[in-house]
């Protein structure tokens, strides 16, 4: 399987998974400020009906009316489970987190007159598939094919009861019924149908429309097809009783009691009647606008990104997809590359050069930058993905500082968007492309394109939750996001009174907005764009429609009409951009100081390798040395015996000379004197010869020795020198160096603080206060720049953000081109850098564009997140910042694990796509160049993971240290948590054995809640908001929010007790964990100990207490809560 086709099998995979993954549609309210919703029975009334008391306590305002989206066979999500593992299997956990709630069997919108809105109908995909389940069932291989064309089937034959299609119909049949003269064939077609049932068969459908006309040809279609018949033919059957001259009714309204006929009928025909005991009908009632009454949401029932995962299946099989989606759907992951931060620490150093470190930074208290491992981040996802497209992988535990590490990489690309618009004169040369005029209600805008090279630079960050998403960019424009530099904050004049009215709550600057749910969208635009007057949806956004009233916050609307045409702003973009260009040459000359002592650092560490190294060559020198000396030695002692034994044989053959018989001798032998002495003469000249040739060859030998001696001492000497020389210039870079350490203590890396891992990580590498401090000035200074460009740009950019602001609050008629979409909202970013939304929101917030729209994408809490969860965004996205952590909590999915087995199987995919075992952040994490091994908790493999945050500082001890122990091995967090004061109380385990139980709730471990949560607001004055109760199970915080609503009060008891999963991202002074479970739901305890993810999000919550409530002798037991229970004090009071 090719790398694309394999993509499309991975997306049609979790396309399958989402059709399981319903949404919950809204619990009944007819009290409050929220929607009224309320069940209808079959008598009615119906809501749009005079006798319904809604129209009676609630009137309308002037130019609003009512919009009804009608819920239709309600059934509980927890049904879908039973019928999944009644067809795969059971599970061996007991997931008490998987998702819970009501959903419905389809739904539609209705007018105020309930018409139905065309093309509203929505079929729950999930309903469709668990009909599926038992025809054709899972073992064929199309068992989950055909939903679309099921639900176009619904939407076509329903809407031949919307206006005008159903007056039409009706003068059709009642003409007919004149020609035949007869009403008979009217009531045939009613009793055929009724006797059909829904026409679940091809055979059907073709016997109803033979009778009734032509219905669609699906299970679905055909029912809809007879409902609409039976409509149809229920209003001629009226007319014609009326006589020839009725009108018969113009429009189809329902009545409770056919929404309650359609309901059973399509039931029926899914096949889910018993299976999800599906049934009844509910009606969400909203007042809108009248020129929205017709509006259509995108699906409010199924998966709010299903459909954007077969859009992005399209774009991959067309090969448009850009290279983060690309890399992330990739089974390619290049581990040689890969460098362990933790094992090799000259890697991070290297990597905080001050040549890395972007030169705008987050303002705030300069006592506090960025530590070690959140500038390395920071530094390196700049490096890699400023100029490039990829994925940045960053691995955030608990407490490490993700949101603060997130904003200086906002304040990063802010300061290098700044840098491109500097280099105009002037701001409307930005925008040379005009891409037309755009239809507003009766207004034309004109849409200008920024140009390339100030886009890019747009951030959205995206989250699976709109708590986790909120967090992040309302803290972001709030003023204690800029704590120790608020003045200065302020000073800088980034509109903060509307950024002021946009948060609700005091603001320094317009940095962020929270976006993605339509309330959150319509509620900026209008606050945004009219300031004070966003009341003012309704009105006119024509040039000449009246301004706002000079009272109260001006909008952006007003702020770019004043600006438009002003001739100061072009001086004011001039001055503004000589200061921006002055405070950039301040970091950069501060930046090259710096550098200039990390050159030096870096030489220190390569000269301290050479003399290291030379040193070992000198002592290999030595040893050289001594053995030439020893060979020398060893050859002049041979040469000197060789020399004596010559000076022998010369003296033997000398000696022999002398003693040669003379002639007479030799004759008186008869020669053999002469004789002997000639042999002896030549063994002696034979001997001198050899002792000759002996020290000659001993001679050469000392020679050659002497000169190898040599040879070895000079390059002794010579490496003395080059030791001498490079001990010299080590002393010289380290002592400034060190002058560098004293003149900045604390930020450089260098000297003793690179020996000890704590100092280490908690080392503020180069943020001086100085550099710091022009750092987030530049920042500030980049901030008034975009203003000033606005402002000197104002004529171009209020047509695009006129559009930009309508468009927030609904879709447009005509629907704008993908271009004009682009530009509109590039132009939204150049104001407010960073909008977030859940991944929910999502494929609607940004609905038209295409792909790389975006700079850059931020995803956070990312280990919560399913791996197909962001697969929108990162299509929509050039480059991505996952943040998470892998050892919090998982993705929640609602399929369980043996159907998502079967589906992998159908689909090919490997089980390690299966979302049960991954998330975005481990899919990010594989691809990561920078990370660390993380040791399985539970004896597995090691898990590789993205650049990590190791410096902890929200929780005291022990909490901090149990965290650690049962997820990160005991070592990956560095303990940094700021001194603070006495806090009253210790931390305990309060034992509670008790066998009376309801579910998993005890009620004499409620007691002791209640005592405590007494003892801690009324005995030690803790605030009740300092507190925070969780637990792991539902049925235990029901029970919780009992207590506390009667020992505190109900505000306290909805806001701060809740399951472990809604902490997440959240921390508190205390927290108090109720454990719950009776002995004998060993089950339930083990699948809370399954993982140490729960625990390890509960813990780290607490910031200064922990209380533990729970049979002390059954949790402990298990795994991961014995490391709890070895730590806390066990006790019965714990005071």
């Amino acid at each position: 399987m090719g790398g694309t086709e394999r993509a499309r099998q991975l997306l049609r995979f979790w396309r399958a998974i989402e059709m399981f993954s319903p949404q919950e549609i809204p619990k009944v309210a007819t009290r409050g400020s929220g929607p009224f919703v309320v069940d209808v029975g079959v008598a009615g009334p119906a809501p749009w009906e005079a006798e319904h008391p809604l129209w009676r306590e609630h009137p309308l305002p002037p130019g609003k009316t009512w919009r009804f989206t009608v819920y239709g066979g309600l059934f509980q999500i927890e049904r879908v489970r039973d019928e999944l593992l009644r067809a795969f299997g059971p599970e061996q956990a007991q997931p008490d987190a998987r998702p819970i709630g009501t959903t419905a069997m389809f739904a539609f919108i209705l007018d105020q007159h309930g018409t139905l809105v065309e093309d509203s109908p929505k079929l729950s995909a999930c309903a469709w598939a668990v009909g599926r389940l038992q025809t054709p069932g899972p073992g064929d291989k199309s068992w989950l094919n055909g939903f679309d064309k099921d639900e176009q089937e619904l939407v076509s034959g329903l809407n031949e009861l919307a206006s005008p299609g159903f007056a039409e119909a009706v003068s059709k049949r009642f003409a007919l019924m004149k020609a035949t003269g007869s009403q008979g064939k009217t009531a045939g077609r009613e009793a055929l149908a009724k006797g059909l049932g829904t026409a679940t068969t091809a055979a059907a459908a073709a016997a109803v429309a033979s009778v009734a006309g032509p219905v669609a040809g699906g299970m679905v279609g055909a029912t809809a097809g007879t409902f609409v018949e039976k409509m149809v033919a229920k209003s001629a059957a009226a007319k014609s009783k009326d006589g020839d001259k009725a009108s018969g009714p113009a429009t189809f309204t329902f009545t409770a009691e056919n929404l309650h006929q359609f309901t059973s009928d399509l039931s029926d025909a899914l096949g889910i009647s018993k299976a999800l005991d599906a049934g009844g009908v509910r009606v969400k009632c909203v007042q809108v606008s009248e020129k929205r009454a017709t509006d259509v949401d995108a699906d409010f029932l199924n998966s709010f990104i299903a459909q954007d995962l077969a859009d992005v299946e399209k774009a991959v099989a067309d090969r448009d997809i850009g290279l983060a989606l690309h890399l992330y759907l990739s089974d390619d992951c290049d581990s040689a590359r890969r460098v362990d931060v933790r094992a090799n620490p000259s890697a991070i150093v290297a990597g905080l050069s001050p040549s890395l470190i972007p030169p705008g930074r987050w303002p705030g208290d300069t006592r506090r930058p960025l530590v070690l491992s959140q500038q390395f981040a920071v530094n390196q996802l700049m490096a890699e993905l400023s100029e490039a497209a990829g994925i940045f992988a960053v691995n955030g535990p608990p407490g490490t500082g993700k949101t603060t590490m997130l904003r200086d990489a906002l304040a990063a690309i802010v300061v290098e968007r700044a840098l491109r618009l500097a280099e105009y004169d002037s701001p409307t040369s930005a925008f040379t492309r005009f891409l037309g005029k755009v239809q507003v209600d009766r207004y034309q805008f004109k849409v200008h394109a920024p140009n390339p090279d100030i886009t890019g630079f747009e951030v959205v960050l995206a989250t699976a939750s709109n708590d986790a998403a909120a967090n992040v960019t309302a803290e972001i424009p709030a003023v204690a996001a800029v704590q120790g530099v608020l003045n200065e904050a302020l000073a800088a004049g980034y509109f903060p009174e509307l950024a002021t009215h946009i948060l609700e709550g005091d603001a320094w600057g317009l940095i962020a907005a929270v976006l993605g749910n339509m309330k959150n969208r319509s509620e900026f635009s209008q606050r945004f764009w009219w300031g004070k007057e966003g009341i003012a949806q309704d009105r006119s956004e024509a040039d000449d429609a009246p301004d706002p009233a000079d009272d109260g916050v001006v909008g952006m609307q007003k702020i770019l009409a004043q600006a438009d045409g002003n001739p100061e702003e072009a001086e004011a973009w001039r001055s503004t951009r000589a200061a921006f260009r002055s405070a950039l040459a301040e970091v950069r000359q501060l930046a090259s100081e710096r550098q200039a002592v990390a050159d030096d650092i870096a030489e220190f560490n390569r000269l301290r390798t050479v003399v290291e190294d030379v040193y070992r060559d000198i002592e290999i020198a030595q040893q050289e040395h001594d053995r030439r000396k020893t060979e020398h030695a060893a050859a002049e002692a041979e040469r000197q015996s060789a020399d004596a034994e010559l000076q022998s044989a010369r003296a033997a053959v000398e000696e022999h000379n002398r003693d040669k018989p003379g002639f007479w001798i030799s004759l008186s032998t008869l020669f053999r004197a002469g004789r002997e002495w000639n042999d002896e003469a030549k063994v002696l000249i034979a001997a001198r010869k050899s002792a000759d040739l002996r020290y000659t060859e001993c001679a050469e030998a000392v020679t050659r020795a002497a000169g190898a001696w040599a040879a070895a001492a000079a390059e002794g000497q010579r490496l003395i020198g080059v030791h001498s020389a490079a001990v010299r210039d080590l002393e010289a870079v380290g002592t400034r160096a060190d002058r560098a350490c004293e003149r900045w203590p604390g930020t450089v890396p260098f000297g003793s603080v690179l020996d000890d891992e704590r100092r280490f990580q908690l080392c503020n590498a180069w943020a001086d206060e100085e550099f710091t401090q022009a750092r987030h000035r530049l920042f500030l200074e980049a901030l008034r720049l975009h203003r000033a460009f606005a402002l000197a740009a104002a004529s171009r950019l209020r047509g695009n953000l006129a559009v930009l602001s309508a468009l927030l609050r609904g879709p447009l008629d005509p629907k704008p081109s993908t271009e004009v979409l682009t530009a509109v909202w590039q132009s939204l970013f150049l104001l407010v850098p960073m909008v977030s939304t859940t991944f929910a929101s999502l494929p609607r917030l940004f609905a038209g564009l295409g792909r790389e729209t975006f700079g850059w994408l931020f995803i956070d809490e990312a280990g919560q997140a399913t791996p197909q969860q962001a697969v929108g965004g990162l299509w929509r996205a050039r480059r991505a910042v996952i943040v998470g952590d892998p050892q919090q909590l998982e993705p929640i999915v609602t399929l369980p694990l043996p159907a998502q087995r079967a589906l992998l199987e159908h689909y090919r995919v490997p089980e390690q796509w299966t979302p049960d075992f991954t998330s975005t952040q481990r899919v990010a994490d594989r691809l990561a160049r920078y990370g660390t091994n993380l040791p399985d908790p539970q004896g597995g493999e090691s898990a590789w993971v993205g650049a990590p945050l190791r410096v902890h500082r929200r929780c005291d001890r022990p909490m901090f240290a149990i965290s650690n122990a049962i997820a990160y091995g005991g070592d990956l967090m560095v303990y940094g948590t700021p001194a603070r004061g006495e806090f009253p109380g210790e931390n305990a385990w309060f034992d509670i054995r008790s066998g009376v139980s309801e579910g998993n709730w005890v009620p004499a471990e409620g007691d002791r809640l209640a005592e405590l949560l007494d003892w801690l607001v009324d005995g030690i004055g803790l605030p009740p908001n300092s507190i925070r109760v969780i637990s792991p199970f539902r049925d235990v915080v029901r029970g919780s929010k009992v207590i506390a609503a009667r020992t505190i009060d109900g505000d306290f008891a909805r806001g701060n007790v809740g399951t472990v999963h809604t902490v997440q991202g959240q921390e508190s002074d205390v927290v108090i964990l109720v454990l719950g479970t009776p002995a004998e739901r060993a089950g339930a305890r083990r699948w809370a100990a399954s993982t140490p993810n729960l625990l390890n999000v509960a813990v780290s919550r607490a910031k200064r207490r922990l209380y533990v409530i729970g049979n002390h002798e059954s949790w402990s037991e298990q795994r991961f809560f014995n490391v709890l229970a070895a730590t806390l004090p066990r006790t019965s009071d714990g005071r």
